[in-house]
């Protein structure tokens, strides 16, 4: 489920890895991120190359902006 976005903020909108840095921003270990950032992008039908948008609440966009998943929801 999508969180409430009225207050989320961007935490990660560039190219490369974002695991390490967005486990430290949502307190989650890096295999619980990397895991949850491997299954939005394949149930969205993303390679491990395309970019993402992650913000606070652990929403993740696709580089346009749509809806793909939240890291929160990932078990």
């Amino acid at each position: 489920m999508i969180q409430g976005h009225a207050r989320r903020r961007v935490i990660w909108n560039r190219a490369g890895s974002p695991v390490s840095y967005v486990s430290a921003k949502l307190n989650l270990d890096e295999e619980t991120v990397g895991a949850a950032i491997h299954a939005i992008k394949a149930a969205a039908g993303l390679r491990g190359a395309d970019s993402v948008i992650i913000y606070d609440n652990g929403d993740i966009t696709d580089a346009r902006g749509e809806e793909i998943g939240n890291i929160h929801d990932e078990d």
